[in-house]
């Protein structure tokens, strides 16, 4: 059907109207002459007469035809698709977690995503989000339903684990601000929110949840811890029944691959159990439960047996005496156990980074940065250039360090800004950390909810701004608590307060000591055993496939074996109602923006159809044709 682009130059075509008027106002009647020789008349030019009013009347038709084409074209014309689309959208999201991955759950979940494309209305736009631990747009948001059920079939199984939030926040910014409906695919695993709170969502945007179902009885491994002189696998039936497992070792020597034996353990409906395996000798190990009716990807657990060095850790302070100037941080990173790792300390003064080069720098895996006291340009050129060569810093924003000298040392830019209490004359107080992202790395030991860190009192603070900066907690009383940064290939952990006892009492919790050696790990690319991720937190270069494989984690550093393991949470059967899945997301009253935003978006459609149609310069060649039988016309009027 047609339409306008600029349908207001419709109104010029009133001036098509001149014209006829002007053709009107000119006519002279015929003057009656009394002529008695009635036999001349037949000589009188009567056929002349009747062919210039013929003439006349086809050039006001030009005329008008001219008017009325040029008011078209700059009306800018185009053919829009019958039935027209609606500007809502609705996006459907396909979960494609590890969970889904047992025989014939996910042929049920891409059936029931196809089922729920079949009943969009056929004036809905359509688009396709896949997510597991993070969402991608499998199809565009348009009216094509063929292009939707293709990217349904093409869609595989993931080894990542749920995460609600990053589908809806996809889903919400395919929508661009246009009302519409979510339809989320998923089993309502209740692991799938973490604790970053609700998720906020415009008032215009419906969701619609489709269960796939509870999950079948499931065997899985969860863990598998080395010990002096031997392996300890840790095995879940989260089925209703007892179950009898058999676990199987197989080691890598080499290249080479031997068997390293077997264990049989009876284990309890929802019960864990510890089965210990003979430790062998080799440089990784497979460990491998038998449950073929089960999630296939939680059945194999990959282990690093060679032991790695000791990383290092250089504390910078203002003279550098370590016992005297950051005495908790040296006895936290020192102290290991468990899964622990105890990291060797260094401790330097700032001014002495001025007689350092980036070489020398390189082999620790982290800098903390306590002072800025003394720290030169050339100090800071030394920091910077070794984080943006993929080091990890900390900082805490302590009363000796200076935001400026900061901000140069990380990349001599504003977008971290520091901003001691005493400039900002705030008033001493009392606040607690609460996490942003349960599920981010640094505080993977606190659980979920992070409860454990409302417990540390936080007397005075620095104010921490980052334009380019992920906020990962903030306090209880709004302002943000710990940042994470992006510094060339290099991370950057800011803290707006100290590390040794002085703003707060984090050094006498029991919470301090895992915070500092997870902020560590992940700061040094490697997870507290320095040898295994979990699926989504490897970094660049290794496979999101669970497995293992051999990688320099640092530019300068030796390449060493690393194993990818799905995350254990992803094994978990529990499940939420639909209701509860939808108390988690918020609504933010932005109807004015909806409606502009719609508008916006349907504006832009039809300027992408009127450009590829290019119809108005059709247009101006019947306006140009009309001109030249016009003149052709007029110049043969007597």
């Amino acid at each position: 059907m047609p339409a306008f682009l600029s349908p207001l130059f419709l109104i010029g075509a009133v001036a098509a109207a001149i014209p006829v008027i002007l053709h009107f106002l000119k006519r002279q009647p015929e003057s009656r002459v009394k002529f008695a020789p009635v036999r001349l008349l037949k000589q009188g030019p009567v056929e002349h007469a009747r062919q210039r009013r013929l003439r006349d009347l086809l050039l006001l038709a030009l005329r008008v035809a001219v008017l009325l084409l040029l008011a078209v074209a700059f009306a800018r014309p185009f053919v829009a698709s019958a039935p027209a689309l609606s500007s809502t959208a609705t996006i459907v999201a396909l979960d494609t977690s590890l969970s889904l991955s047992t025989p014939g759950r996910f042929e049920r979940a891409k059936r029931l995503a196809k089922e729920a494309i079949g009943r969009v209305p056929a004036r809905e736009r359509i688009g396709v989000v896949t997510f597991a631990d993070e969402a991608h747009v499998a199809a565009a948001v348009s009216g094509d339903r063929t292009l939707a059920l293709s990217a349904i079939d093409a869609v595989r199984p993931d080894f990542g684990s749920t995460r609600y939030r990053a589908a809806l926040g996809t889903a919400a910014n395919l929508l661009e601000g246009r009302g519409g409906t979510v339809v989320v695919v998923t089993d309502l695993q209740e692991n799938g929110w973490d604790a970053g709170g609700r998720v906020r969502l415009p008032e215009s945007v419906r969701i619609e949840v489709v269960d796939v179902g509870e999950p079948p009885a499931n065997v899985a491994i969860t863990a598998v811890h080395v010990e002096r002189d031997r392996l300890v696998a840790t095995v879940k039936n989260l089925g209703p029944e007892s179950r009898d497992v058999r676990i199987s070792l197989v080691v890598r020597r080499g290249s080479e691959r031997i068997s390293g034996g077997e264990a049989i353990a009876s284990i309890g409906a929802n019960r864990s159990a510890e089965v210990p395996l003979r430790r062998p000798v080799g440089e990784t190990a497979i460990v491998s439960v038998s449950d073929p009716g089960g999630i296939d990807g939680d059945n194999v657990r990959y282990v690093v047996l060679d032991e790695s060095p000791r990383l290092s850790v250089l504390v910078v302070t203002a003279s550098g005496d370590l016992l005297r100037e950051a005495f908790y941080l040296q006895q936290a990173l020192s102290a290991g156990g468990g899964e622990r790792t105890a990291y060797g300390v260094e401790g330097v003064g700032a001014a002495q980074l001025a007689t350092w080069d980036s070489t020398r720098l390189q082999k620790y895996a982290v800098v903390v940065l306590t002072s800025t006291r003394g720290l030169e340009a050339r100090g800071r050129t030394v920091i910077r250039a070794y984080t943006n060569g993929g080091g990890g810093l900390l900082i805490a924003a302590a009363p000796e360090v200076d935001g400026e000298v900061v901000s140069d040392a990380i990349g001599g830019s504003n977008s971290i800004v520091i901003v001691n209490p005493g400039e900002t004359g705030e008033k001493p107080g009392s606040r607690a950390l609460a996490p942003v992202d349960g599920r981010h790395p640094v505080f993977r030991a606190f659980g979920a909810d992070g409860a454990s860190l409302a417990l540390v009192n936080f007397r005075r603070i620095a104010a921490l701004r980052g334009a380019d900066c992920q906020t990962l907690a903030r306090f209880t009383t709004g302002e943000s608590a710990l940042l994470d940064c992006g510094r060339g290939e290099g991370r950057a952990l800011v803290l707006a307060s100290d590390l040794n006892n002085r703003w707060n009492d984090f050094p006498l919790r029991a919470t301090f000591v895992p915070f500092v050696h997870e902020a560590i790990g992940y700061l040094s690319g490697s997870r507290p055993s320095q040898s295994e991720y979990i699926v989504g937190e490897q970094p660049a270069g290794v496979s999101r496939t669970p497995g293992v494989t051999k990688v320099a984690l640092s530019p300068n550093g030796p390449a060493k074996w690393v194993a990818v393991n799905v995350d254990p949470r992803e094994s978990d059967p529990a499940r939420m109602s639909a209701a509860e899945f939808q108390s988690a997301t918020a609504r933010l009253k932005n109807t004015t923006e909806t409606e502009a935003g719609t508008m916006i978006a349907v504006s832009g459609e039809a300027r992408q159809r009127e450009e590829r149609q290019h119809l108005w310069q059709y247009v101006l060649a019947l306006v140009i044709v009309a001109l030249a039988a016009e003149s052709l016309v007029a110049s043969r009027t007597v």
